[in-house]
C-alpha cells in the first residue's frame, strides 16, 4: 500500500515457529471457533426464515447451508485463498499489500486502496457483533434448561463479556493453551449428538442434493432474500482461515477443517434437521433440543466457552489487523502491548480493547437477544469476503497475466455468491442491519481520514523547514557549538528535517555530527538483516540512514540504528534523538472532501501514541521540538 512509514519504533525479531505438535490442535479453537459455533443459531434461523418446519423447509435449509460451507469455506478458502500468502502472511491487509498499490496508476490505487480499506472496516464492525450474538445464543441455553433463569439471562451476557475483554490484557499465549481442548471437546459433541439424531432419520442426508436448495428458493421466491440472509451466519467465521494463514499455516488450517471441523459442522447441522422433522415444535432451539436433558447444563457450560473462545479470536484477530493497519497508515497509531514473547501475532490494544468492549456490551444490551441480532450478524463479513475476492482476483490477474481470463472465470462464480449473500442481507437493514453498516461507516471514515490525513501531511511537511541537500551545505560550512551526535528522524518523502531547523534557527544549536533517520515499511511481511539499512553520507559530518522493515515486525528504533551508528563512528549510547511534535493547523476552510478529512485527521492525530513511546526512544535523551504546520 503506500508501503512508507513515519519512523516508529521498531523491535525486531524474527518471528518466532509454531511447535508441529499440537499445532492442528491450537488451530481449531483460534481459527475455528467463530464458524464453529454457528450451529448454535443458523439453522434455527435458517428454517424460521423458511417459514416453516416442513419437509421443504428443513431439507432446503440444509441443502443451502452444506453447499454454502462446501463452496464458501472449503473452495474458496481453503482450496484457493490460503494459497495466495504474503510471505507466509493472510488476510485482507497482507493480501492488498501484495498488490504493490504505491507503483499502481492513480486511478487503479484508489479504487483497490478504497476496497481494502472497506473490507478492514467491515471487521472491525463484526468484532463488536460476533461476541455479542455468540455469547448471547450460548447463555439463552438456560431458558430451554432453567426458564425460571429468563430474567437473568442478559445480565449474565454482559458480565460475560466484560470479562472477556477485561482479560486480554494478560494475552492469548495463557488461556491459548486450553483453546485447542476445549474446542476439541466442543465438536465431539456437537458431531456426536448430530449423528445420533442422523442416525435415527438418515433421509436427512438426502439434503445434500442441490436440487432441494432449489426447491425450497423456487417454493418461497419472497423469502429467499431472509433465507439467504440466515443461510450466511453459517459460514460466518470463514474469512478467519485465511486471516490466520500466518500462526499455522495451510496444511495445518486445511486438514483441521477437513477431518474435524467440516464433518461436525454438517453432523450437527443435519441433527437439528432429523430432530425438526420428526418433532416441528423443536424449531425454537433445535441445538438444544438435541441434547438429552441430564446433559443440557453441561452442554450450555460447555457452548458457553466455546463461544467465549470463537469470540477470543475475532478479538485477537482484529488487534493482529490494526497492528497492520497502523504500520501501512491505515490507521491512527495505538499503543501496542505484545503479549508473548516467541509469537509476534499476540497482541493487546488497549484503547482499541476499551472501545470495542464498550460497543459490544452496548449492542448485547440494546439488541437483547442472539435472534434480535441475527438481522444485524453476517451483513460485515459479507461484505468483508466480497473485498477479499476482489482483492484476490486483482492479485491473481496481476501475477498470472497470461491466464487472467480463466482465472478470472473461475473466481467469477465464488464471487457471485459472496455477493449474493451481501445482497440478500441488505434486507435486513432496517431490523438490524444497519448497525453494521454504520459501524462500517466509522470505521473506513477514521482510516480513509487517517490515510489522507498522514499524505497531506507529509506534503505539508515537505515545504517546512530547509530542504535536506540545502540544509547540509549549510552544516557543511557551519561551526559546530555542541559534541553531541543527533539522530534526527524524518518522515519517509518529507525531504526536509524541520525539528533539527527549528532547533538551529532558535536556538543556535550545531552538532557536530547529526545522522537523519527515516523508517520505510515494506510490502513484505518482514525484511531480513542484509537488506535493512541504506547509508548515504551528505557532507562530513553528516549522514542519511533509511531504513526497511516488514509491516510485521516490531520495532525499536534506537537497536535498528545502533549497527549504523557504530559503523559511522559514533557511540550509540551518546546519541541524543531529535522529534518533531507537529501542532496541526485545520485548513481555514471546508472546500473539499480532502479538507473535511483533514480536520478528522487533526482529532485523530491528538489520540495517537506519543512519538517518544512509539519508537522506543530513551526519554532521557530524547528532544522533542514543536513545528507549527497548516494542513
Amino acid at each position: 500500500m503506500s508501503i512508507e512509514r513515519s519512523p516508529t519504533a521498531l523491535a525486531v525479531r524474527a518471528p518466532a515457529e509454531p511447535a508441529r505438535q499440537g499445532l492442528a490442535l491450537a488451530a481449531l479453537g483460534i481459527v475455528f471457533g467463530d464458524i464453529g459455533t454457528s450451529p448454535l443459531y443458523a439453522f434455527r434461523e435458517a428454517a424460521t426464515a423458511a417459514g416453516g418446519a416442513t419437509a421443504v423447509e428443513v431439507m432446503g435449509a440444509l441443502s443451502l447451508i452444506a453447499w454454502a460451507l462446501l463452496l464458501s469455506v472449503s473452495v474458496k478458502y481453503v482450496s484457493v485463498l490460503l494459497r495466495v500468502d504474503n510471505g507466509g502472511e493472510g488476510g485482507i491487509i497482507a493480501l492488498a499489500a501484495l498488490l504493490d498499490l504505491h507503483r499502481a496508476r492513480r486511478g487503479r490505487r484508489a479504487v483497490m486502496l478504497g476496497v481494502a480499506l472497506a473490507g478492514a472496516a467491515m471487521l472491525f464492525g463484526d468484532a463488536m457483533i460476533t461476541p455479542a450474538i455468540s455469547v448471547l445464543a450460548a447463555v439463552e441455553g438456560l431458558r430451554i434448561a432453567m426458564p425460571r433463569l429468563d430474567p437473568a439471562v442478559l445480565p449474565l451476557a454482559a458480565m460475560i463479556l466484560v470479562v472477556l475483554f477485561a482479560i486480554q490484557g494478560a494475552g492469548t499465549e495463557l488461556i491459548g493453551r486450553w483453546f485447542g481442548p476445549v474446542m476439541l471437546a466442543w465438536f465431539a459433541a456437537i458431531g456426536t449428538l448430530g449423528a445420533i439424531a442422523v442416525a435415527s432419520r438418515p433421509e436427512v442426508l438426502a439434503a445434500l442434493d442441490p436440487r432441494h436448495a432449489a426447491t425450497l428458493l423456487a417454493t418461497h421466491p419472497l423469502r429467499a432474500t431472509a433465507i439467504l440472509t440466515a443461510v450466511f451466519l453459517a459460514v460466518t467465521g470463514g474469512e478467519a482461515l485465511y486471516a490466520d494463514l500466518g500462526q499455522f499455516g495451510r496444511r495445518t488450517i486445511a486438514r483441521a477443517w477437513y477431518l474435524v471441523v467440516l464433518p461436525a459442522l454438517l453432523l450437527s447441522y443435519f441433527g437439528q434437521g432429523a430432530l425438526v422433522l420428526a418433532e416441528p415444535h423443536a424449531l425454537d432451539s433445535p441445538f438444544y433440543r438435541l441434547v438429552p436433558d441430564a446433559l443440557r447444563l453441561p452442554m450450555i457450560a460447555l457452548a458457553t466457552l466455546a463461544t467465549i473462545i470463537a469470540s477470543q479470536a475475532v478479538i485477537s484477530g482484529i488487534a493482529s489487523l490494526a497492528r497492520q493497519a497502523m504500520e501501512l497508515h491505515l490507521l491512527v497509531p495505538l499503543r501496542v502491548v505484545h503479549t508473548s514473547r516467541t509469537n509476534e501475532h499476540h497482541v493487546y490494544l488497549p484503547a482499541l480493547n476499551v472501545l470495542i468492549a464498550t460497543g459490544t456490551v452496548l449492542i448485547a444490551v440494546g439488541f437483547g437477544s442472539s435472534g434480535a441480532l441475527a438481522d444485524a450478524y453476517g451483513l460485515a463479513v459479507a461484505g468483508a469476503m466480497i473485498t477479499t475476492t476482489i482483492l484476490a482476483i486483482a492479485y491473481l490477474r496481476r501475477r498470472h497475466h497470461r491466464h487472467a481470463a480463466v482465472l478470472v472465470a473461475l473466481f467469477l462464480p465464488l464471487l457471485a455468491i459472496d455477493v449474493t449473500f451481501f445482497g440478500s442481507s441488505l434486507g435486513k437493514i432496517a431490523n438490524g442491519g444497519w448497525l453494521p453498516l454504520t459501524l462500517t461507516a466509522l470505521a473506513f471514515g477514521a482510516m480513509a481520514s487517517w490515510h489522507v490525513g498522514r499524505r497531506r501531511l507529509v506534503e505539508v511537511g515537505g515545504h517546512v523547514g530547509t530542504p535536506v541537500p540545502r540544509f547540509a551545505r549549510e552544516f557543511a560550512r557551519s561551526k559546530a557549538n555542541i559534541s553531541a551526535p543527533i539522530v534526527a528522524l524524518m518522515r519517509p518523502g518529507e525531504g526536509t528535517v524541520a525539528s533539527l531547523d527549528q532547533l538551529r534557527r532558535i536556538l543556535g544549536v550545531n552538532p557536530d555530527r547529526v545522522v537523519i533517520a527515516s523508517v520505510w515499511v515494506g510490502s513484505k511481511p518482514r525484511v531480513g538483516q542484509d537488506d535493512r539499512a541504506t547509508v548515504v553520507c551528505l557532507c562530513d559530518g553528516m549522514c542519511r540512514v533509511d531504513l526497511k522493515v516488514g509491516y510485521l515486525q516490531q520495532i525499536d528504533l534506537p537497536s535498528l540504528l545502533s549497527p549504523e551508528l557504530l559503523r559511522l563512528g559514533i557511540e550509540p549510547d551518546e546519541a541524543v534523538y531529535l522529534v518533531s511534535h507537529d501542532r496541526l493547523v485545520p485548513p481555514p476552510r471546508i472546500r473539499s472532501l480532502t479538507d473535511l478529512a483533514s480536520v478528522a485527521f487533526i482529532v485523530l492525530f491528538r489520540l495517537a501514541e506519543r512519538a517518544t513511546d512509539r519508537f522506543r526512544l530513551p526519554t532521557t535523551r530524547t528532544l522533542e521540538v514543536g513545528v507549527h504546520k497548516q494542513l
